[in-house]
């Protein structure tokens, strides 16, 4: 069975020995002043008992016996002895002390004793020489090893003491026959044993007590230590979280405020940090994270639990994790924006170090946002918000940067939040829209199908194109909701244009980059369809280049599923990423459509001329239905005609149109009018 003190070293074994002592000293200290607090009130009972039962034979021999002197050094010798160990029981550093002024007084006692009791034989009296004296001595005996309650090495050394003064009392000055000695030498060393086994054994069985609560004692810390740390440190990097550094800088924006200083708060932004947990899982992922606060941290120059560390030799900075890709910094007695900036100069540098993921560098970048106290803000709320606000610019800008808060970003920051809640309130206030543009046979400008553009009617702004809140959605969590207010939709529109017998025309529907990530798509989408009691040919489901690129191995095993219930696969916007014709090939699309990038200039002839032949060419080839988007003139179109590519979808035709538009489309089967 074994022990192990928070940070003691070795566990603590309990040896089945005569000296007991634990192998770890730490241990062995921890248990010394468990017994002393487990004894200590016990003990002073018994000096007070001491002084009480000396005070007792004294008035029995007083009164029975003799009325010497002898007697009376009970009260002038023993007693005091006695109540001047009490007295230092009440000291304030007793306890510290407690085992070895216990044994030096007990020793002390006996001598005592055996003075007085050779006083009294000298005098006539009941001493040494009868069985009173010799009851005293046993009485010390159980008094050091049983009744005092100092370790039994203690009490050993003090008693061996006190038998051997006994014996050689006996023997030397008592002048009792051998017989008579050897008696009263056999009772005392039979008390002695017996005694001394009692207390060897009450210290034992307290050990063992003392090793099983310890074990739950520490237990019981250790989660509470763990849980202590998990609510206020980040358990991948072991930086302080946010509440943590909440505390943490309010002390030091105190300061700052009273010596009217300065401080800086940034907000430091992993730059598209979720692409490295899709690529390589969390797990490396969290590596990752770990490496970049060790870098940060040593970036800032040295470090402590506390993730304090000094910047030019003034108050330590403080650097926690706010979040999965998040970090902040607070940068004390820092006034100007120079050294701010040189600051996140160098945690930019710390970060773009290629990191060594499955033996291949990863190269990262951050976006950095600085708040600067009192100018930007008062407090830390206040500054954390700005300096995040402005990391999210300096993302959008492009990233590997950092920037200063002003009042444009909060503007600029309010009307987003503002932005949020109005989309937030627009999906329930039935704002959202669906309009609908045509895909055509140039040939003819028959309708061919017809791809669902979703539009916000803002009831102040007016309509919206998805450019200007898409973005927002996909950040803020609300894309899902969005992404399933068009299916339903479009569902049904297909379901009451095919209840007026109009044409059934495969309409197209955009999906989201998270939608491949969800492997209940497939299910999703098929309960959808009969629900509405549509094909699911009728839906033609659109995923751009570099959504699907992300996780191929995911998006190909979510794609089979999807063209095996009968949905047709679109892969939008072909050119634009950074596809292979491998992973064309391995792509279970049954359409291509063509980036209008590609088509504004083919009708001059040149590169784009030649990359959208050969795209045709190339879909052709594989089987794809092939569709250019951005068509706006007669000659691109004509020219895209030529080269194998009839079906086209553009302002030539018609712009994205209402839904009561789009089905006086379906009624005359074209665009024209």
């Amino acid at each position: 069975m074994a022990v192990t003190e928070a940070g003691a070293g070795p566990a603590a074994h309990l040896p089945l020995q005569l000296l007991l002592r634990f192998a770890d000293a730490a241990f062995e200290q921890r248990f010394i002043q468990h017994y002393v607090a487990f004894y200590f009130r016990y003990a002073q009972m018994s000096l007070l008992l001491g002084a009480l039962l000396i005070t007792g034979d004294y008035l029995v021999d007083r009164f029975a016996h003799i009325h010497g002197p002898a007697n009376l050094l009970r009260l002038t010798l023993a007693v005091p002895v006695l109540l001047l160990g009490l007295g230092f029981s009440l000291l304030p550093k007793a306890r510290q002390h407690w085992q070895p002024v216990m044994a030096s007084f007990i020793v002390t006692v006996a001598l005592c004793l055996m003075l007085i009791l050779l006083r009294i034989d000298q005098e006539g009296g009941a001493g040494l020489k009868s069985w009173v004296g010799v009851l005293n001595f046993t009485f010390l005996e159980f008094y050091c090893f049983v009744i005092l309650g100092v370790q039994f090495r203690h009490a050993l050394a003090s008693g061996a003491l006190i038998m051997a003064a006994f014996l050689y009392a006996l023997g030397w000055h008592a002048g009792l026959l051998a017989q008579e000695a050897g008696y009263w030498s056999y009772h005392v060393l039979t008390v002695f044993i017996l005694a001394a086994g009692i207390g060897w054994w009450r210290e034992y069985l307290l050990r063992k007590e003392f090793m099983a609560r310890s074990a739950l004692d520490d237990s019981l810390r250790a989660a509470e230590q763990r849980a202590l740390r998990l609510a206020h440190y980040d358990e991948v990097t072991g930086l302080p979280n946010r509440r943590l550094f909440a505390e943490l800088a309010a002390p030091a924006l105190e300061r700052a405020r009273h010596s009217a200083g300065g401080c800086a708060v940034l907000h430091v932004e992993i730059d598209r940090f979720g692409g490295v947990h899709e690529l390589y899982g969390h797990g490396q992922g969290e590596l990752v994270l770990a490496t970049i606060a060790r870098r940060l941290r040593a970036c800032l120059r040295g470090g402590s639990d506390l993730a304090a560390v000094p910047v030019m030799d003034q108050e330590p900075s403080l650097l926690a994790r706010l979040g999965d890709q998040a970090f902040a910094i607070l940068i004390p007695e820092l006034t100007g924006q120079e050294r701010a900036s040189a600051v996140a100069q160098r945690l930019l540098a710390a970060v773009a170090k290629p990191v060594a993921v499955d033996g291949q560098p990863l190269r990262l970048s951050a976006s950095i946002g600085i708040a600067m106290f009192p100018g930007d803000a008062t407090d830390l709320l206040h500054l954390s918000r700005c300096s995040e606000q402005t990391a999210r610019v300096a993302a959008e800008a492009g990233g590997a940067r950092h920037k200063f808060f002003d009042e444009a970003l909060n503007a600029r920051a309010r009307k987003r939040v503002l932005l949020e809640a109005e989309l937030r309130e627009a999906l329930q206030a039935g704002q959202l829209r669906l309009h609908y543009q045509p895909k055509v046979d140039a040939r003819s400008a028959g309708l061919v199908g017809a791809e669902a553009l979703l539009r916000w009617q803002h009831p102040e702004r007016g309509l919206l194109p998805p450019g200007d809140f898409i973005a927002l959605a996909e950040e803020s969590g609300l894309i899902t909701p969005l992404t399933d207010w068009v299916l339903h939709t479009a569902c049904q529109s297909l379901r009451r244009w095919s209840d007026q017998g109009l044409p059934a025309l495969p309409l197209s529907v955009n999906l989201p980059a998270s939608s491949l990530a969800d492997a209940g798509l497939p299910e999703q989408l098929e309960g959808l369809v009969r629900q509405y009691q549509l094909h699911p040919a009728s839906l033609m489901l659109e995923l751009t280049e570099t959504m699907v690129l992300r996780d191929v191995a995911t998006a190909v095993g979510v794609l089979d599923r999807l063209r095996a219930l009968g949905f047709g696969l679109s892969l939008d916007d072909f050119g634009t990423g950074y596809s292979s014709l491998s992973h064309l090939k391995r792509l279970p699309m049954s359409e291509l459509k063509i980036d209008r990038a590609f088509i504004t200039d083919v009708a001059r002839g040149g590169r784009d001329a030649a990359l959208a032949a050969a795209i045709i060419t190339l879909g052709n080839e594989l089987g794809l239905q092939v569709v250019a988007e951005g068509v706006e003139t007669a000659e691109q179109s004509q020219f895209l005609i030529g080269r194998g590519c009839p079906l086209q979808q553009g302002y030539l035709f018609s712009r994205p149109v209402p839904g009561a538009d789009f089905e006086r489309m379906l009624q005359s089967g074209t665009t024209r009018r």
